[in-house]
């Protein structure tokens, strides 16, 4: 039988899920908890992606999905940089927190990368090449951004709603320095190259339901 790209998904979730339940069961400490909800935050562009994906045409009624789509993007990737949460701790070996964060983080790039690939597909049928040459690159320095704000400024998508003017006060305020745009453009030109590599790989599976 061949599963589907998103049974193979859920299947990969169930399989870190069970890792990451042993690891709080072994340790009774909850060091590695967050990956949890920071998958679940993953998850949520790509369940986007996937329901407009299926509408037939995409109008202004969407506008506020694609929005939100846009805002929790940088979720996905984001499980990358909890990485940087390894190191020795007790009970477990390194090697076991290595493959339960590379399994939380691999899953949130998989379903990052598909929907980008997903939703880009659906952009060019509105958006002349032109145009989508210019806000495919835009969309890879925002999603960066969002990364840099999320990671060092502690910032959540939902921060756009609860906290909007503190939000583009800090973001202006660290727009321009250094430390910002180094990690922009790297991780703008990291990502890119992940999905171009990875698009031909990500074939449009129409049947998905």
């Amino acid at each position: 039988m061949k599963l589907s790209f998103k049974q193979l998904i859920y299947l990969f979730t169930a399989f870190c899920t069970s890792l990451l339940i042993y690891r709080i069961y072994k340790s009774e400490g909850f060091s590695f908890i967050f990956l949890a909800w920071n998958l679940f935050l993953a998850f949520i562009p790509w369940w986007i992606s996937n329901y407009l994906k299926k509408k037939e045409r995409l109008g202004f009624v969407h506008i506020p999905l694609l929005v939100l789509w846009l805002l929790f993007l940088p979720n996905s990737p984001y499980i990358l940089t909890d990485l940087f949460h390894l190191r020795p701790r007790e009970y477990f070996p390194l090697w076991y927190d290595l493959v339960l964060v590379l399994s939380f983080a691999l899953i949130g790039m998989m379903v990052f990368l598909k929907s980008l690939k997903d939703m880009f597909g659906m952009l060019q049928k509105y958006i002349k090449p032109v145009y989508l040459a210019i806000i495919i690159p835009f969309i890879f320095w925002l999603i960066s951004f969002g990364l840099y704000l999320g990671r060092y400024l502690r910032f959540n998508s939902w921060n756009v709603i609860n906290h909007p003017f503190q939000l583009m006060r800090q973001s202006f305020g660290i727009l321009f320095e250094k430390d910002t745009i180094a990690f922009t453009f790297i991780f703008s030109i990291f990502l890119a190259f992940l999905y171009y590599i990875s698009k031909p790989l990500l074939k449009s599976e129409h049947h998905e339901a």
